[in-house]
């Protein structure tokens, strides 16, 4: 049966228990009877035993130590590298991915665009979040987290959109116009005082805004391009207007230089609106202002009021340079942005001996060369529009 069981025998049983239970006893019982010579053998044999325990336990708490140390630094620098670059700064600017541009590529542009610190984190915490990085146009600023730039990143607004530009708005109109597509206060405003790479600027004066360069067309932009992107290509629009009619040198053959022609234009815009009558109308004030006489065109005083160069909306009491019933020769600058039918009328006018106009009620403008044929012409046509 004890092979059966493969049982110890009870001896060895017996020796176990006595060898575990009394070995302390016999151990002491030991030391006790060592000469000197064991007794020191003895001790060293135990404290190098005790040494390799000390070195194990401090080995383990050594690591356990800076395995949270590394925890603890890889957390700091994770959370820093994802946080924004310059949290102060909400300014948006446009990034532009190009199709089939790596993580890599999209990652060093982003740092050197200043909207990353970390060109690293930013491809492992896209691969990590599966992000997909969209081609296209963003809208990004250095106050975003690296969260909020893959957010927008993966999801861009690619779509164009149709900005149109009216003809005869001035500044301030043109702002309410933009603001119908969803662009800021802020944005509107910082745009229209940038400053844009283009020769047409040349003939402006120092110190004035871009009232009248705004060349009124229908512009195709991205959803995600801001207002200064529209007013880029407004400039670009007039420039390629000016070269394609010569407008500089019309002008100049007239006696003005662009800034100038682009004045008178923008009085004509708001004087009439049919092309023909715009050509007869540059025709009168080169008359009237060769003549040395006044301009006397109301929009310019209506603008001054409007602006609040001067408090009373009155012809002959609003004392603002703009307004050319009491002032001679071209207002400061223009009054609104002109249409290229005006910009065409200036440049080539319909010479005749004409001095005055009137806008009828019915539409149409009625041209006079002497003050009493005009003061007539008001009598029977202008009616209501004059009072």
């Amino acid at each position: 049966m004890a092979d059966q069981y493969n049982r110890k025998p009870s001896f060895e049983i017996a020796n176990n228990y006595v060898e575990f239970n009394f070995r302390p006893i016999i151990e002491v019982e030991k030391i006790e009877n060592m000469s000197k010579a064991e007794l020191r053998r003895h001790r060293r044999e135990q404290r190098k035993k005790n040494g390799q325990k000390h070195y194990l336990r401090n080995s383990l708490l050594a690591g356990c130590l800076l395995v949270v140390v590394a925890i603890i630094t890889g957390a700091i620098w994770w959370n820093t590298s994802t946080s924004p670059v310059n949290i102060a700064d909400k300014s948006t600017r446009q990034f532009t991915v190009d199709q089939g541009a790596s993580s890599s590529q999209v990652a060093e542009a982003l740092y050197y665009a200043g909207f990353i610190k970390n060109t690293n984190v930013f491809k492992i915490y896209v691969r990590l979040n599966g992000s997909v990085i969209q081609a296209g146009s963003h809208m990004l600023s250095p106050s975003y987290s690296l969260a909020e730039i893959v957010k927008r990143l993966a999801t861009a607004d690619t779509d164009e959109i149709s900005v149109q530009i009216p003809p005869g708005l001035n500044i301030n109109e043109l702002k309410s116009s933009l603001q119908k597509y969803d662009y800021t206060d802020s944005e509107i405003e910082k745009a229209l005082k940038a400053n844009y790479d283009n020769t047409i600027l040349a003939d402006r004066p120092d110190g004035s805004s871009l009232e009248g360069y705004i060349f009124p067309d229908t512009y195709r932009v991205m959803g995600g391009d801001g207002p200064a992107v529209v007013i880029g290509k407004s400039l670009q629009q007039l420039s390629a207007m000016n070269e394609k009619y010569k407008l500089k040198d019309k002008f100049a053959a007239h006696g003005l230089n662009f800034y100038q022609g682009l004045t008178l234009a923008s009085i004509v815009t708001k004087e009439v609106s049919n092309a023909e009558d715009q050509k007869t109308v540059a025709g009168v004030f080169y008359n009237r202002m060769r003549n040395g006489m006044n301009l006397g065109s109301d929009v310019t005083y209506m603008y001054a009021y409007q602006m609040g160069y001067c408090s009373v909306n009155t012809p002959n009491d609003c004392d603002s340079p703009y307004n050319t019933r009491i002032h001679e020769g071209l207002p400061p600058g223009p009054i609104a942005n002109p249409s290229l039918s005006a910009l065409l009328a200036v440049a080539d006018p319909t010479e005749s001996d004409y001095l005055y106009f009137v806008a009828g009620e019915d539409g149409k403008t009625y041209f006079s060369k002497t003050v009493d044929e005009h003061n007539k012409a008001v009598a029977d046509h202008c009616g209501s529009l004059c009072e």
